[in-house]
C-alpha cells in the first residue's frame, strides 16, 4: 500500500469586507456592547411596563386655554354687574394638570372648562375672582396661570324711560297728522352710573321718506338713548327691553293728510268805525294765506279763513295792531295757527272848506307910499286834514300881497296865504293875482 501525501487546503479567499467582518465580530463580542445592549433591553421592557399600567400619572401642560364666564344672570338678579370686559382681562390661561397614563393622549385643556364664576362677587367695588374648573375627571389641576382676576362691580338697576319721536324733513303737499311709537315706554337696565343718566329713548323719522300714496305707515325705527341735555348715552353694558325682550327698535305709526293753501278773508278780521274824520285805509296781516291740512272732502269745502273775534277799530284815530284768533273749520288739522297778527291802518279824512270875504292885506309897503288893491277881499277854498280844516275860523286865515321893493305905479302881484301851525293843505283863491296901485302919500 502506497503512502500518499496529505492534500493541502487552499487558502480562504480574501475579499474587501474581511476587515469589516472582523471589526463587527470584535464589537459584538466586547463587554461594552453587551452592557449597552442590556441597558437598552431594560429600557424597552420598562416602557412596555409603564404603557401597560394605566394607573400611573404624569403631568401635562396646556397653553392659552380659553376661559368662559358664568353666573352673569345670577349676579344681575342679585343687583350687581361687572364693569370690566372680562375677555380682555383674561382671555386664556396656562394649565398644568396631573393625568393618568391611560388618559394622557385623550385629555385637552378644554376638558377642565376653566371659567370665572361671577357668583363669587361679594359686593360693589373691586372683587378678586378665582379661576374655577367645572371638571377634574382626568386628574387634578396642578397650577393655573393666572389663577384669578380683579374686577370692578357696580349696582345693577332697571328703570322705565319714555320713547320720544323726532321728525325731520317734509313731504310736499302732505302734513304729518299723527305719529306715535309702539311701545311708548321701554326698560333700560345696566350699571347705575350709566342708567341713571338716561332720560329718554329717541326714535327719528324723515317725513320725506314716507309714502303719500299709502298715507298710513308702520316702520321699524332704530332707537338711541339720551340724557336730559340731549347727549347720547351708549354702552355695551346697557340693555334695552320691551316686556323682557331685548330690543333696539320701536315701531312708528304715521298718518299723512293732504295740505292746501287757503287765503284769509282780510276784511272780516276788523270791526267797528274809526273816530269822526278818520277812515280805515288798509288792513294787513302777517300772512295772507295759510296751509291747512285735512281730508280731501274737507279741503274742497273751505275757500277762505275768517274769525269770530275780529280786531276792533271803534273810535280809532291811529293805526291799530292786534292778534286775531282764526276760526278753525271742522275737520282741519292743527296746521292752522290759532292767532294771526292784524294791523288796521287808520288815516285822517280829507275835508274842504270855503271861506268868503277874506280881507287881503298889504305887506312890505314903505311908509312914504300908499297902496290900493283891485280886489280887497277874496273867496278861499281850503283842502286838508279833517280836524285842521273843520277847526279853522275866518280869523285864522290871513291873505296878503308882498309889495316889498315895489315903487310907485301899478303892479300885478300874487295873493299869498298864511295860517299859523298849519299842516300840509291846498288852497284855491277866487283871484290868485290882483293889481296893486302904489302912490306917494
Amino acid at each position: 500500500m502506497m503512502n500518499s501525501r496529505p492534500t493541502k487546503k487552499p487558502d480562504a479567499p480574501r475579499g474587501p469586507f474581511r476587515e469589516l467582518r472582523r471589526a463587527i465580530s470584535r464589537i459584538l463580542g466586547s463587554r461594552a456592547f453587551l452592557m449597552a445592549l442590556s441597558l437598552l433591553t431594560a429600557v424597552v421592557f420598562w416602557s412596555i411596563l409603564v404603557a401597560s399600567d394605566g394607573t400611573l400619572t404624569r403631568e401635562k401642560t396646556f397653553q392659552n386655554v380659553a376661559v368662559s364666564v358664568t353666573g352673569e344672570s345670577t349676579l344681575k338678579s342679585r343687583g350687581y354687574i361687572v364693569m370690566d370686559d372680562l375677555d380682555s382681562l383674561i382671555s386664556g390661561v396656562k394649565l398644568t394638570v396631573e393625568v393618568t397614563q391611560s388618559n394622557y393622549s385623550r385629555v385637552s385643556g378644554t376638558s377642565y372648562n376653566p371659567h370665572i364664576d361671577l357668583t363669587q362677587v361679594t359686593g360693589e367695588g373691586e372683587n378678586v375672582l378665582n379661576v374655577a374648573f367645572s371638571s377634574q375627571l382626568y386628574g387634578p389641576v396642578v397650577s393655573c396661570e393666572p389663577s384669578s382676576v380683579r374686577v370692578n362691580v357696580e349696582r345693577y338697576i332697571t328703570r322705565r324711560v319714555p320713547v320720544v319721536l323726532e321728525t325731520s324733513g317734509g313731504l310736499p303737499g302732505y302734513y304729518l297728522d299723527s305719529a306715535k311709537t309702539d311701545p311708548t315706554m321701554l326698560s333700560v337696565s345696566g350699571p347705575q352710573s350709566l342708567v341713571s343718566q338716561v332720560a329718554r329713548a329717541v326714535a327719528s323719522i324723515d317725513v320725506s321718506l314716507l309714502s303719500g300714496e299709502r298715507r298710513s305707515d308702520r316702520n321699524s325705527v332704530q332707537i338711541r338713548l339720551q340724557d336730559a341735555a340731549g347727549n347720547t348715552v351708549e354702552s355695551d353694558l346697557i340693555e334695552i327691553t320691551n316686556q323682557t325682550v331685548l330690543t333696539d327698535t320701536v315701531v312708528v305709526e304715521t298718518e299723512l293728510v293732504p295740505m292746501r293753501e287757503v287765503p284769509l278773508e282780510v276784511e272780516s278780521l276788523v270791526t267797528g268805525e274809526p273816530a269822526e274824520g278818520y277812515e280805515l285805509l288798509e288792513v294787513t296781516v302777517s300772512q295772507e294765506s295759510l296751509l291747512i291740512a285735512a281730508a280731501d272732502e274737507v279741503l274742497d269745502a273751505i275757500t277762505v279763513l275768517t274769525t269770530d273775534q275780529p280786531l276792533s277799530i271803534e273810535g280809532a284815530t291811529q293805526d291799530v295792531t292786534g292778534t286775531v284768533r282764526l276760526r278753525r273749520p271742522t275737520g282741519i288739522e292743527n296746521t292752522v295757527p290759532y292767532d294771526v297778527t292784524v294791523t288796521a291802518r287808520i288815516g285822517e279824512m280829507t275835508a274842504q272848506r270855503t271861506l268868503r270875504q277874506v280881507q287881503v292885506e298889504v305887506d312890505g309897503l314903505d311908509d312914504s307910499l300908499r297902496a290900493s288893491l283891485s280886489r280887497e277881499k277874496q273867496t278861499v277854498q281850503l283842502t286838508g286834514p279833517y280836524t285842521f280844516i273843520n277847526g279853522l275860523s275866518q280869523s285864522d286865515v290871513r291873505l296878503f300881497v308882498d309889495v316889498n321893493g315895489l315903487g310907485e305905479g301899478t303892479h300885478v302881484v300874487p295873493v299869498q296865504i298864511s295860517i299859523d301851525n298849519a299842516p300840509e293843505f291846498a288852497c284855491a283863491l277866487s283871484s290868485p293875482e290882483i293889481t296893486v296901485t302904489i302912490r306917494a302919500r
